[in-house]
């Protein structure tokens, strides 16, 4: 490229101008041979432009008048003089702008991704600079636009003098895209697009291929627009289960239920025993006093197991009939002959054990531990390492409380009893952390008239208890 001279604009009234340099260290600094940029470097995006200030300096940085040459401009930028520039310059108490400026200012302007140098020469002095021309986006980038669903394979790749780094990730203004390979070479990138997925892609971590430039975030110039899942398709073995019984409830649409899903009727939970293999059907039963629509909340596509979804079913709702279906589990009036409740065996499944016996009783730890009317007894076998929640749910208003005890009949513990009398009708809390493995009891309380008097409610007549393992 041709050099170019600026700064030179009425030089022959400059020829003593190095004495109006007005710094009494010229003298002291020597010659001026050192030309000073205010930048070592400059980073500049195609299309923008960066300012640098050049001097002709001595040894002790002292400036005066000057003009340059540019030369050995890179093939990525361009450099323009700027005429406009006047710094401030006093002789004496007068502020002049000189002809031939003591700092000059140019323009670098980025036309190409890649590393260009630039010097710049004065009275037989030059330095050099780099500058970093780096992109303003990704452009066109994404392998396809419109009439994109969730579940796809989209690939990006890199425009020339970019490449992706290993730990590029790929984001969009809303939804997630889960990233499935990456070239070897950096060039390209495919992900899986998410439902709800809308706006341009950001990569981050975005190299050039130039040695010291830094790695960017960029956005694609395209955008996505992916249509939401807004709905759960739904089939139930039946909408009218007898109350206490188990059905299914199975997904369509590509979604599975997560290790911590769950359904919902009437927004209450139902209790999940059993998954399908492949976790699309669940075994529930419909939690006592409840019906209504049925929700979910941590649900996945298959194709994105990483996010999870709240969504309602397909407008579908189940009303449990006024027979009794279920497996009865009695519990008992002595710790001797309590029935055995097996815990679930899986982390996030549920036993649900729904009794409508009539047995109560005052065993050891009723009335003078717990101080309840009455209670009735289950047995538990807890492995080690294992925790666990329980949700108890009555068929009337009364005071209910759920306690531990020990192997020996012993070490008393609350699980359950914040309520009292209460229209929820339900109480809920956990096993206890850290339990060491063993037998252990679960005693059921009823708080009536030696509590409350003659404003206790009747005691259930119905309980539903549901265990679900945690951990």
């Amino acid at each position: 490229m041709k050099g170019i001279v600026r700064g030179v604009l009425g030089l022959a009234l400059a020829v003593n101008m190095a004495a109006c340099t007005n710094d009494d260290t010229v003298g002291i600094g020597g010659d001026f041979n050192n030309v000073d940029i205010d930048k070592n470097a400059l980073f500049v995006r195609i299309g923008d432009s960066s300012a640098v200030l050049v001097r002709l300096v001595n040894d002790l940085r002292a400036s005066t008048p000057a003009a340059f040459t540019v030369a050995n401009v890179g093939a990525g930028v361009r450099v323009t003089y700027d005429e406009t520039y006047r710094p401030d310059y006093t002789q004496g108490d007068t502020l002049i702008a000189p002809l031939v400026k003591p700092q000059q200012r140019y323009w670098v302007v980025g036309t190409a991704i890649g590393l260009n140098e630039v010097t710049f020469t004065s009275g037989g002095a030059s330095t050099t600079i780099r500058a970093y021309v780096t992109p303003r986006n990704l452009g066109a980038a994404l392998s396809k636009t419109t009439g994109v669903v969730a579940g796809e394979v989209i690939t990006i790749t890199a425009p020339a003098g970019l490449k992706f780094s290993p730990t590029s990730a790929v984001t969009f203004t809303t939804g997630t895209a889960v990233i499935t390979t990456r070239a070897a070479d950096g060039s390209s990138i495919s992900f899986i697009v998410g439902p709800g997925v809308t706006g341009p892609a950001t990569v981050t971590l975005v190299q050039q291929t130039f040695s010291g430039a830094p790695a960017v975030s960029l956005q694609s110039t395209q955008v996505l627009n992916v249509a939401p899942v807004t709905v759960a398709p739904t089939t139930l073995s039946t909408a009218t289960p007898n109350s206490g019984a188990s059905f299914t409830v199975a997904l369509g649409g590509g979604l599975r239920f997560s290790n911590t899903g769950k359904v919902l009727i009437g927004g209450v939970e139902a209790g999940i025993s059993a998954l399908s293999a492949d976790s699309s059907t669940a075994t529930v039963v419909a939690p006592l006093n409840a019906s209504g629509a049925v929700t979910y909340t941590d649900l996945v596509l298959n194709f994105l197991p990483s996010v999870k979804l709240a969504l309602p079913s397909d407008s579908k709702t189940v009303t449990p009939s006024a027979s009794f279906g279920g497996t009865t589990q009695a519990g008992t009036d002595a710790f001797a002959t309590a029935p055995t409740i097996a815990l679930p065996t899986v982390v996030g499944q549920s036993v649900v054990v729904t009794d409508n016996g009539n047995v109560w009783g005052t065993p050891a730890g009723c009335v003078g531990g717990t101080g309840a009317d009455n209670c009735k007894v289950y047995k538990i076998v807890v492995p080690a390492g294992q925790t666990f929640t329980l949700t108890g749910i009555f068929d009337t208003n009364a005071d209910i409380g759920y306690y531990r005890f020990n192997s020996t009949f012993g070490g008393q513990a609350t699980i359950a009893d914040a309520l009292g009398q209460s229209a929820t009708r339900t109480e809920s809390g956990t096993l206890g952390a850290n339990l060491t493995a063993g037998t252990y009891y679960i005693m059921v309380a009823y708080y009536g008239p030696a509590s409350y008097g003659a404003g206790a409610v009747a005691r259930p007549t119905i309980i539903q208890t549901r265990i679900t393992r945690t951990l």
